[in-house]
This record gives structure tokens, C-alpha cells and sequence, in this order.
């Protein structure tokens, strides 16, 4: 049965506050920094004391100090850069760093829980104690990535403005992601009693080579979208996180509408949502963008075009497309409308 729609509307306004909330947090952490770098400090030895050694000691330098030190051959000691504002919240493109923690929140939210009206007070326990397994392997992934990110990044001077796979936010929550869909396929958060024995795979019916063709069919179409959207400046230009990203897409579309287009066609009310969801999205962030002047919307953005040069204002609508693409079409499972309409299942019987 689908989610009803007043229990639909109060999921996506607890996943999108939940979300902001989220990311109000890490712009804290940018307030913090201001004009500033945060530089290891290398007078308290290589490896911090926080976390088992996976932070480094930091402290705040001016960028100024940092950026003459570090250019001026006559210094030996070089700062090593571990943080800069705009790595944390990314309000340059706003809309592309809300996407990823509002996908996080819907999958916490929607399949772990079973928000609004599947919340099952004898499984409750085990899911809340599944988040919040979920939530120590996300800091502690994150944590180790930043420190991996210490050791090698030198000058992120260098780096796109505010690029969001750069964000130590959104490490926290592609970790969040990546955790949540990993311990829902487990089935750790279930553990019924009435558990079903797992199926003889003896008797599946696998039909590999339709799979095998319209997934490289798939792959094959984003990648020649993402080769012209980056020529077009419309993508970021190294294309690694963008083509990730469209990538996942293909994966998660393939698994929730079927692996061809003889089931797509059954499916068309969860791929409108998935379609039409996007196309309002994006206009929401624009708006938003030049209303506040600050969060960026990542496409015709004045942010950007500032930062980066009027040619490259547009370098984030591919990013943007593909996770939004991605969250509408998880939104669409969790109010049970991705799947076959009821005339195409009448029409089989």
C-alpha cells in the first residue's frame, strides 16, 4: 500500500530539517574558522591524542601567514594545511551539500526506521541501536578519510571553490549512506522472529545477459551525457565525482525499476516522481540562492561565476542532477510508489 500523503509530506519535512539542522552544524564549524586555516600542529607530535590518533593536532593560522610562509622558498618549514572555510558547510553550492545529507536522513529515516508509519515498537530498539552503529562507523570513516587528508593534501588553495566531494561534511554523510544500505541489506535491523529461510539459489533464474546488456546500455548513456555535460562546462571538469555519482544512479535505478525497459514502462508513476521531483528541485535552489545571497544553488550561480569565472557558473548542475535524481527515486520507495501500477499488475494475472 502507498504512504498516504499527509504521512508522505511529514517524511520529506523531517528528512529536509533534519538535514539543514545537519549542515547548520558543519557551517558552525566555518564561522569557527573564518579568514583562517586550520594547520597541524606539528610542536605536539605527528599524531593527535583525539580519537586514537586518526585527528591531528590543529590550530588556526591567518591564510596569509600560511600562504607567505608556504610560497617563500626561504622557509623551510611548511605549513601543512589541513582544513579551510568552505570545506565543512560548501555554501557555494548549497543545493548540491543538502543533497547529500538529505539522502542519508530519508534512507535513516524511511528504511531503517520505518518513519512515519512503520515504526515497530518490539523492532524499535534494534533499529535505534543499528543508527547508532550506523552513525560511529560514519564518524570514524570520516575521521579516518580526514586524516588521510592531512597527510597528503599540502594547499588546497588549489581546490575548486567548495567542491562538494571535498567537504568533510559530506563524508560524514556519503559514510551515513554507504553504512545504512549496507546494514539494511544485512537485514540488521529486522531480526523478526518470523524470518523466512533464504531462498535455494539452486532454482534462481538469473537472465544475466539482459542485465549484463542494459546495465553497460546505461552505463554506456551517462557516460556520453557526462563527457558532453563536461565539454559544456556544466560538470565539474575532472568529471570523478560527477561520473560516481551517475554511476550509483544507474545501480540504484536498475535495482528499483527492474533491468529493462519492458519493466520500466510498468513503473512510470515512481520514475515521474523520480523525473518531476528533480525538475522542482532545482528551481527551489536557484531561488534560494538569490534570495540569500550566500547558499548556492550550484547552476547559474553568481557564487560560482564570481569564484570561478562567469564560463564556470554552471560547473555543478551535472553533480546536482544525479544526486537528486537519486533522492527522489529512494523517496519514491519509501512511500511505496515505485512500483507497478495496478493496472499493469491486473493486466499479468
Amino acid at each position: 500500500m502507498p504512504m498516504s500523503i499527509k504521512n508522505a509530506i511529514l517524511l520529506l519535512v523531517v528528512v529536509s530539517l533534519c538535514a539543514a539542522f545537519s549542515m547548520k552544524l558543519f557551517q558552525g564549524l566555518d564561522d569557527m574558522m573564518g579568514n583562517q586555516y586550520w594547520v597541524v600542529d606539528t610542536t605536539q607530535g605527528d599524531h593527535g591524542w583525539y580519537a586514537m590518533g586518526l585527528l591531528p593536532h590543529v590550530k588556526l593560522m591567518p591564510k596569509d601567514v600560511v600562504k607567505a610562509a608556504n610560497t617563500d622558498p626561504n622557509v623551510k618549514e611548511k605549513y601543512v594545511i589541513y582544513a579551510q572555510a568552505g570545506d565543512f558547510a560548501g555554501d557555494a553550492v548549497y543545493g548540491i551539500t543538502y543533497g547529500i545529507p538529505l539522502i542519508m536522513y530519508l534512507i535513516w529515516f524511511a528504511f531503517i526506521l520505518g518513519f512515519p508509519d512503520r515504526v515497530d515498537p518490539y523492532l524499535l530498539p534494534r533499529r535505534l541501536f543499528t543508527l547508532a552503529v550506523i552513525t560511529t562507523c560514519s564518524i570514524l570513516a570520516n575521521l579516518f578519510l580526514m586524516r588521510i587528508a592531512a597527510d597528503f593534501a599540502r594547499d588546497p588553495m588549489s581546490r575548486i571553490a567548495n567542491v562538494a566531494g571535498n567537504h568533510s561534511s559530506l563524508l560524514f554523510h556519503n559514510a551515513g549512506i554507504w553504512f545504512a544500505i549496507l546494514f539494511s541489506a544485512l537485514g540488521t535491523h529486522n531480526h523478526s522472529i518470523k524470518e523466512s529461510p533464504a531462498p535455494d539459489s539452486r532454482n534462481w533464474q538469473t537472465q544475466a545477459n539482459e542485465k549484463f546488456s542494459w546495465m553497460f546500455i546505461l552505463l554506456g548513456v551517462v557516460t556520453v551525457l557526462e563527457v558532453v555535460l563536461v565539454k559544456a562546462k556544466l560538470a565539474l571538469p575532472d568529471a570523478a565525482v560527477d561520473y560516481s555519482v551517475w554511476i550509483i544512479w544507474v545501480v540504484i535505478f536498475m535495482r528499483m525499476y527492474g533491468f529493462s525497459p519492458k519493466y520500466w514502462v510498468k513503473r512510470g508513476r515512481g520514475i515521474t516522481i523520480m523525473v518531476v521531483g528533480t525538475a522542482l528541485t532545482l528551481p527551489v535552489f536557484y531561488f534560494l540562492e538569490h534570495a540569500t545571497g550566500s547558499l548556492g544553488a550550484g547552476f547559474a550561480s553568481p557564487i560560482l561565476a564570481k569564484a570561478l569565472g562567469a564560463e564556470n557558473q554552471n560547473i555543478g548542475l551535472s553533480l546536482m542532477i544525479s544526486i537528486y535524481l537519486i533522492f527522489w527515486m529512494e523517496f519514491s520507495a519509501a512511500i511505496r510508489m515505485n512500483g507497478p501500477s495496478r493496472k499493469a499488475v491486473e493486466q499479468k494475472h
